[in-house]
Parts: C-alpha cells; sequence; structure tokens
C-alpha cells in the first residue's frame, strides 16, 4: 500500500486544481495512456513509493495534468478559520507577531455582542481577523478603539485564486507540490516551518 495517499491536481495551464486520492490519479493516468487527449499526465512522482502489480511496478503520482482546460468558477472562497489563518498569514492583526495555528485564534473586530443583526452574520471576511490569545483575551468584548488596539490592516474578502481547496499550508506538504502552489501558500509554508524550527 502507498505511503501517500494524495495527489496534486493541476489544470492543463498548470494552476493547481485540488487534491484526489491516488488510486484516482492513477486511473485517470491509464485513461491518458490509451488516448493522450484524455484523463491526466503525471508530472511527477513520490521517490520510492510504488504500486507493484503482477508483472509491473508503478510509481504512486505526487502532481498530475489535466489534460482539458477545466473553466473554475471561483468568485468566493468559503469562510473558515483555516483561510482566515492563511489570508492573514499565521499572524496576530494587533501584535503583528506570528504562531502556529493552534495557538491562534480568530477576533471579531466589532464583537459580537455590538453587532447589528441588519448587517448579517457578525462572523465574516471583513469582520473577523487572526488574532493571538493574549490580545484576544486584552481586547476581550470590546472594538480595537475602545481597547486601544490597532489593526495592522482592515480585513477584506480574499482572492479565491489565491486557494487550492483541501490544502493546508500547516500540514504534511509534500515538497513535490510547492513549485505549483500560489505565493501565499509557499510562503506561509517556510514561515510555518520557522516557527517550528525556532520552537516558538
Amino acid at each position: 500500500m502507498p505511503i501517500n495517499k494524495r495527489t496534486l491536481v493541476l489544470n492543463s495551464d498548470y494552476r493547481p486544481l485540488g487534491i484526489i486520492s491516488w488510486k484516482r490519479a492513477m486511473v485517470l493516468s491509464i485513461l491518458h495512456e490509451q488516448n493522450p487527449n484524455t484523463g491526466v499526465q503525471i508530472i511527477d512522482s513520490f521517490p520510492g513509493d510504488y504500486i507493484q502489480t503482477l508483472y509491473q511496478r508503478y510509481p504512486v503520482p505526487s502532481v498530475v495534468r489535466s489534460m482539458t482546460y477545466i473553466k473554475q468558477k471561483k468568485d468566493t472562497i468559503p469562510f473558515s478559520r483555516k483561510n482566515v489563518f492563511i489570508r492573514d498569514q499565521l499572524t496576530c492583526l494587533y501584535c503583528g507577531k506570528q504562531f502556529k495555528p493552534e495557538e491562534l485564534e480568530y477576533d471579531h473586530v466589532i464583537p459580537r455582542s455590538r453587532w447589528d443583526i441588519k448587517w448579517g452574520s457578525p462572523t465574516n471576511w471583513t469582520n473577523i481577523v487572526t488574532c493571538c490569545k493574549k490580545c484576544n483575551r486584552y481586547k476581550a468584548n470590546r472594538t480595537p478603539q475602545d481597547a486601544k488596539m490597532k489593526l495592522l490592516k482592515e480585513p477584506k474578502s480574499p482572492n479565491p485564486h489565491n486557494y487550492v481547496l483541501g490544502i493546508s499550508p500547516w500540514s504534511n506538504i509534500p515538497e513535490q507540490w510547492i513549485p505549483y502552489l500560489p505565493p501565499i501558500y509557499t510562503a506561509l509554508i517556510k514561515k510555518y516551518n520557522n516557527l517550528k524550527e525556532s520552537g516558538v
């Protein structure tokens, strides 16, 4: 059984689309062998990771490319804690320090208790920022102005084209994927690795 379970899928223009299982990647690569205009082309494989059949040994694909262009509808990115941390690059937007994801929370800039329901949900891209635990405790149920805390930047909806669904930059990212990931991911992977190495 292969060690690596996931394969990165690129569009025909080499932009990342998402993640599929290695089994699905193998099936689609066989389709490509039968018809070069279909399936996926294997771009890179995991070194030393193979599937052994009766007659042949096949490398497990780490990166594959779709042979047809897949049009994506990316008007928005789903709001989630993970995507907020990606947007803010694991940085507390009050003190400016970087933390591991498990050491971070998110903060409602305008507290829920002071939010007018006619504005919609208070938990949205423009009212949520990444915050360390210390700053979050200090700010408490106040606005930044009331707490005399300055936001380093105003929270905004992120560019959906900078995101690859299914990938957390602080999870185990295979090195074969990194050259194809958006800059926001590669920068965050480097920051996270530095945090781990420094023991912060």
